[in-house]
Protein backbone atom coordinates (compact mmCIF):
# COMPACT_ATOMS: atom_id res chain seq x y z
CA UNK A 1 0.00 0.00 0.00
CA UNK A 2 1.28 3.47 -0.85
CA UNK A 3 2.43 5.50 2.12
CA UNK A 4 2.03 9.26 2.15
CA UNK A 5 3.40 11.82 4.56
CA UNK A 6 1.18 12.96 7.42
CA UNK A 7 -0.39 16.33 8.09
CA UNK A 8 2.46 17.05 10.50
CA UNK A 9 4.92 16.81 7.61
CA UNK A 10 2.96 19.50 5.77
CA UNK A 11 3.51 21.91 8.65
CA UNK A 12 7.20 21.03 8.96
CA UNK A 13 7.78 21.55 5.24
CA UNK A 14 7.68 25.32 5.75
CA UNK A 15 10.53 25.20 8.28
CA UNK A 16 13.63 26.71 6.62
CA UNK A 17 15.84 23.99 8.07
CA UNK A 18 14.41 21.60 5.48
CA UNK A 19 15.27 23.63 2.39
CA UNK A 20 17.55 26.42 1.26
CA UNK A 21 16.09 29.88 0.93
CA UNK A 22 13.54 29.97 -1.86
CA UNK A 23 13.48 26.22 -2.48
CA UNK A 24 10.54 24.16 -1.22
CA UNK A 25 10.61 20.48 -0.37
CA UNK A 26 7.05 19.16 -0.39
CA UNK A 27 7.38 16.38 2.15
CA UNK A 28 3.60 15.87 2.37
CA UNK A 29 3.38 14.79 -1.29
CA UNK A 30 5.83 11.91 -1.12
CA UNK A 31 4.43 8.54 -2.24
CA UNK A 32 6.77 5.52 -1.87
CA UNK A 33 4.23 2.97 -3.04
CA UNK A 34 6.46 1.83 -5.92
CA UNK A 35 9.08 0.32 -3.59
CA UNK A 36 9.01 -3.15 -2.09
CA UNK A 37 10.13 -3.63 1.52
CA UNK A 38 13.67 -4.66 0.60
CA UNK A 39 14.14 -1.62 -1.62
CA UNK A 40 12.66 0.69 0.98
CA UNK A 41 15.05 -0.59 3.66
CA UNK A 42 18.06 -0.45 1.33
CA UNK A 43 17.45 3.17 0.32
CA UNK A 44 16.39 4.19 3.82
CA UNK A 45 19.57 2.88 5.42
CA UNK A 46 21.61 4.71 2.80
CA UNK A 47 19.95 8.03 3.69
CA UNK A 48 20.33 7.30 7.41
CA UNK A 49 24.05 6.72 6.87
CA UNK A 50 24.34 9.95 4.88
CA UNK A 51 22.53 11.76 7.70
CA UNK A 52 25.36 10.79 10.06
CA UNK A 53 28.02 11.88 7.56
CA UNK A 54 26.34 15.25 7.07
CA UNK A 55 26.28 15.74 10.84
CA UNK A 56 30.01 15.02 11.06
CA UNK A 57 30.58 17.62 8.33
CA UNK A 58 29.13 20.28 10.66
CA UNK A 59 32.09 19.80 13.00
CA UNK A 60 34.59 19.55 10.16
CA UNK A 61 33.56 22.89 8.68
CA UNK A 62 33.48 24.48 12.13
CA UNK A 63 37.09 23.43 12.61
CA UNK A 64 38.06 24.88 9.22
CA UNK A 65 36.47 28.17 10.18
CA UNK A 66 38.44 28.22 13.44
CA UNK A 67 41.72 27.45 11.68
CA UNK A 68 41.20 30.03 8.94
CA UNK A 69 40.07 32.67 11.41
CA UNK A 70 43.31 32.13 13.30
CA UNK A 71 45.39 32.24 10.11
CA UNK A 72 43.54 35.03 8.37
CA UNK A 73 42.10 34.69 4.88
CA UNK A 74 39.86 36.41 2.36
CA UNK A 75 36.52 37.38 3.97
CA UNK A 76 34.53 35.59 1.26
CA UNK A 77 36.29 32.30 2.04
CA UNK A 78 35.59 32.63 5.76
CA UNK A 79 31.99 33.60 5.04
CA UNK A 80 31.33 30.65 2.72
CA UNK A 81 32.89 28.14 5.10
CA UNK A 82 30.91 29.54 8.02
CA UNK A 83 27.75 29.15 5.98
CA UNK A 84 28.81 25.64 5.00
CA UNK A 85 28.73 24.52 8.64
CA UNK A 86 25.12 25.75 8.87
CA UNK A 87 24.31 24.12 5.53
CA UNK A 88 25.37 20.75 6.91
CA UNK A 89 22.92 21.08 9.82
CA UNK A 90 20.15 21.47 7.27
CA UNK A 91 21.55 18.59 5.19
CA UNK A 92 21.47 16.34 8.23
CA UNK A 93 17.79 17.07 8.70
CA UNK A 94 16.95 16.61 5.02
CA UNK A 95 18.64 13.21 5.01
CA UNK A 96 16.86 12.30 8.23
CA UNK A 97 13.50 13.16 6.69
CA UNK A 98 14.26 10.99 3.66
CA UNK A 99 15.31 8.11 5.91
CA UNK A 100 12.16 8.50 8.02
CA UNK A 101 9.98 8.51 4.93
CA UNK A 102 11.43 5.15 3.91
CA UNK A 103 12.02 3.45 7.27
CA UNK A 104 9.60 5.13 9.69
CA UNK A 105 10.21 7.36 12.71
CA UNK A 106 10.99 4.51 15.06
CA UNK A 107 14.03 3.35 13.06
CA UNK A 108 15.73 6.73 12.58
CA UNK A 109 17.18 8.79 15.45
CA UNK A 110 15.95 12.35 15.75
CA UNK A 111 19.40 13.60 16.72
CA UNK A 112 22.95 12.62 15.84
CA UNK A 113 25.95 12.90 18.15
CA UNK A 114 29.64 13.08 17.43
CA UNK A 115 32.44 15.03 15.80
CA UNK A 116 34.69 13.86 12.97
CA UNK A 117 38.09 12.27 13.39
CA UNK A 118 40.25 14.80 11.55
CA UNK A 119 43.85 14.02 10.48
CA UNK A 120 46.32 15.83 12.73
CA UNK A 121 49.17 15.98 10.19
CA UNK A 122 51.76 15.79 12.94
CA UNK A 123 54.88 17.78 12.11
CA UNK A 124 53.16 20.13 9.67
CA UNK A 125 53.05 23.86 10.29
CA UNK A 126 49.71 25.39 11.20
CA UNK A 127 49.45 26.90 7.73
CA UNK A 128 50.22 23.59 6.02
CA UNK A 129 47.76 21.74 8.24
CA UNK A 130 44.99 24.21 7.41
CA UNK A 131 45.64 23.85 3.68
CA UNK A 132 45.48 20.06 3.90
CA UNK A 133 42.24 20.20 5.87
CA UNK A 134 40.60 22.55 3.34
CA UNK A 135 41.79 20.43 0.41
CA UNK A 136 40.56 17.15 1.89
CA UNK A 137 37.21 18.53 3.01
CA UNK A 138 36.35 20.78 0.07
CA UNK A 139 38.45 19.94 -2.99
CA UNK A 140 38.07 16.20 -2.41
CA UNK A 141 35.14 15.21 -0.19
CA UNK A 142 32.71 17.95 -1.21
CA UNK A 143 33.66 17.76 -4.88
CA UNK A 144 33.11 14.00 -4.94
CA UNK A 145 29.80 14.47 -3.15
CA UNK A 146 28.70 17.16 -5.58
CA UNK A 147 29.40 14.94 -8.59
CA UNK A 148 27.70 12.00 -6.84
CA UNK A 149 24.55 14.04 -6.20
CA UNK A 150 24.63 15.36 -9.77
CA UNK A 151 24.63 11.79 -11.10
CA UNK A 152 21.91 10.86 -8.60
CA UNK A 153 19.77 13.73 -9.86
CA UNK A 154 20.37 12.78 -13.49
CA UNK A 155 19.00 9.29 -12.81
CA UNK A 156 15.89 10.48 -10.97
CA UNK A 157 12.56 11.13 -12.72
CA UNK A 158 11.98 14.75 -13.69
CA UNK A 159 9.02 17.00 -12.99
CA UNK A 160 6.18 15.76 -10.83
CA UNK A 161 7.38 12.17 -11.18
CA UNK A 162 10.60 13.03 -9.32
CA UNK A 163 8.61 14.44 -6.42
CA UNK A 164 9.98 14.90 -2.94
CA UNK A 165 13.28 12.98 -3.29
CA UNK A 166 14.28 15.07 -6.30
CA UNK A 167 13.50 18.32 -4.46
CA UNK A 168 15.61 17.14 -1.53
CA UNK A 169 18.59 16.17 -3.70
CA UNK A 170 18.40 19.50 -5.55
CA UNK A 171 18.56 21.31 -2.22
CA UNK A 172 21.60 19.28 -1.13
CA UNK A 173 23.39 19.66 -4.44
CA UNK A 174 23.30 23.42 -4.72
CA UNK A 175 25.15 23.69 -1.40
CA UNK A 176 27.72 20.99 -2.17
CA UNK A 177 28.75 22.79 -5.35
CA UNK A 178 29.52 25.91 -3.29
CA UNK A 179 31.41 23.88 -0.70
CA UNK A 180 33.69 22.33 -3.30
CA UNK A 181 34.21 25.61 -5.15
CA UNK A 182 35.47 27.50 -2.10
CA UNK A 183 38.13 24.83 -1.55
CA UNK A 184 39.46 25.11 -5.10
CA UNK A 185 39.48 28.91 -4.83
CA UNK A 186 41.47 28.70 -1.59
CA UNK A 187 43.94 26.24 -3.14
CA UNK A 188 44.40 28.50 -6.19
CA UNK A 189 45.08 31.46 -3.91
CA UNK A 190 47.73 29.49 -2.02
CA UNK A 191 49.26 28.32 -5.31
CA UNK A 192 49.57 31.90 -6.56
CA UNK A 193 51.52 32.74 -3.42
CA UNK A 194 53.57 29.53 -3.83
CA UNK A 195 52.45 28.29 -0.43
CA UNK A 196 51.45 24.69 -1.16
CA UNK A 197 53.42 23.54 1.90
CA UNK A 198 54.10 19.87 1.17
CA UNK A 199 50.61 19.15 -0.15
CA UNK A 200 51.78 16.74 -2.87
CA UNK A 201 53.03 13.90 -0.61
CA UNK A 202 49.91 14.17 1.56
CA UNK A 203 47.43 13.71 -1.31
CA UNK A 204 47.56 9.89 -1.64
CA UNK A 205 46.38 9.37 1.96
CA UNK A 206 43.67 12.00 1.47
CA UNK A 207 42.34 10.13 -1.56
CA UNK A 208 42.34 6.87 0.41
CA UNK A 209 40.14 8.48 3.04
CA UNK A 210 37.75 10.24 0.67
CA UNK A 211 37.23 7.70 -2.10
CA UNK A 212 38.78 4.43 -0.92
CA UNK A 213 35.59 3.22 0.78
CA UNK A 214 33.59 3.70 -2.43
CA UNK A 215 36.15 1.93 -4.59
CA UNK A 216 36.43 -0.94 -2.09
CA UNK A 217 32.64 -1.37 -2.01
CA UNK A 218 32.36 -1.35 -5.81
CA UNK A 219 34.97 -4.09 -6.08
CA UNK A 220 33.75 -6.25 -3.20
CA UNK A 221 30.00 -6.06 -3.83
CA UNK A 222 29.07 -4.67 -7.24
CA UNK A 223 25.38 -3.81 -7.44
CA UNK A 224 23.35 -3.51 -10.65
CA UNK A 225 21.51 -0.30 -11.42
CA UNK A 226 17.93 -0.32 -10.14
CA UNK A 227 15.66 2.42 -11.45
CA UNK A 228 13.17 2.14 -8.60
CA UNK A 229 15.93 2.79 -6.04
CA UNK A 230 17.53 5.53 -8.10
CA UNK A 231 14.15 7.30 -8.05
CA UNK A 232 14.54 7.79 -4.28
CA UNK A 233 18.22 8.74 -4.40
CA UNK A 234 20.10 5.46 -4.13
CA UNK A 235 23.04 4.59 -6.39
CA UNK A 236 24.44 1.08 -6.36
CA UNK A 237 28.10 0.43 -5.55
CA UNK A 238 29.01 -0.23 -9.21
CA UNK A 239 27.66 3.16 -10.28
CA UNK A 240 29.37 4.87 -7.34
CA UNK A 241 32.77 3.32 -8.03
CA UNK A 242 32.66 4.17 -11.72
CA UNK A 243 31.57 7.73 -10.97
CA UNK A 244 34.33 8.35 -8.42
CA UNK A 245 36.90 6.94 -10.83
CA UNK A 246 35.79 9.30 -13.62
CA UNK A 247 35.69 12.23 -11.22
CA UNK A 248 39.25 11.53 -10.10
CA UNK A 249 40.44 11.36 -13.71
CA UNK A 250 38.45 14.24 -15.22
CA UNK A 251 38.00 16.70 -12.33
CA UNK A 252 40.23 16.12 -9.31
CA UNK A 253 43.62 15.46 -10.90
CA UNK A 254 43.28 18.17 -13.59
CA UNK A 255 42.27 20.61 -10.85
CA UNK A 256 45.43 19.94 -8.86
CA UNK A 257 47.57 20.10 -12.00
CA UNK A 258 46.09 23.51 -12.85
CA UNK A 259 47.22 24.72 -9.41
CA UNK A 260 50.75 23.44 -9.96
CA UNK A 261 50.62 20.53 -7.50
CA UNK A 262 53.17 17.79 -8.22
CA UNK A 263 51.02 14.72 -8.90
CA UNK A 264 53.84 12.21 -9.27
CA UNK A 265 53.19 10.50 -5.89
CA UNK A 266 49.41 10.61 -6.39
CA UNK A 267 49.43 9.14 -9.90
CA UNK A 268 51.71 6.32 -8.78
CA UNK A 269 49.41 5.63 -5.82
CA UNK A 270 46.12 5.55 -7.73
CA UNK A 271 47.69 3.44 -10.48
CA UNK A 272 48.83 0.90 -7.88
CA UNK A 273 45.30 0.88 -6.46
CA UNK A 274 43.82 0.29 -9.93
CA UNK A 275 41.73 3.45 -9.71
CA UNK A 276 43.01 4.78 -13.06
Amino acid sequence: MARRRTTKAKVEAADPVHAREGRTIRWDEWDIGGLDDAGRVCAGKSWASRMKQEHLAVGAFAMLVTELAAEGCEPIVLSLLTRASCDEVRHTEICRRLAVGLLGDEDVPRRVRGVPSIPKHVGATDEARTLRHVVEMCCLSETFTGVYLTEMLARMPTGAAGGTPRMAVESLLEDEIDHGRVGWAFLASRAQRKRLDGLAPALPAMLDRTMGWVMDASGAKPEPDRAELEAVGYLGSSAGGSLFQRTLRDVILPGFEACGVDLGPTRAHVAAKGWL
